[in-house]
């Protein structure tokens, strides 16, 4: 079994997408984790993570606060939701962190 692991930097130079997971004989095995991360206030910040810890494929959102958030995925086929995952991230990356700055000025203006 070989791991595959890389990170992509977005146009903004400030979020990027986190992608590791493993195959055998060309098919994914496990996803370890698909994440989007943003530099915010000089440091990066997980904000949405997809992976199989737990014993299933879930998405978790990530708050300021610590808490997060399980959404279990569907995943028959691993290698369709590693791709899915991804897509959704390059996706809509612009309103996952929008909707945790919001959260994240918030906090700290309290």
């Amino acid at each position: 079994m070989s791991e595959k692991f890389w990170i992509q930097d977005f146009e903004t130079g400030l979020d990027r997408l986190r992608v590791h997971f493993r195959v055998k004989l060309g098919q994914v095995q496990e996803i370890i984790v698909i994440q989007y991360e943003a530099y915010i206030d000089g440091q990066w910040h997980a904000i949405i993570r997809f992976d199989e810890a737990h014993g299933f494929f879930h998405r978790d959102i990530l708050f300021p606060n610590g808490q997060q958030e399980k959404i279990t995925e569907l995943a028959n086929d691993k290698g369709l939701a590693l791709t899915q995952a991804i897509e959704d991230i390059k996706q809509s990356w612009r309103s996952y962190r929008k909707a945790y700055e919001d959260k994240y000025y918030e906090k700290k203006e309290n």
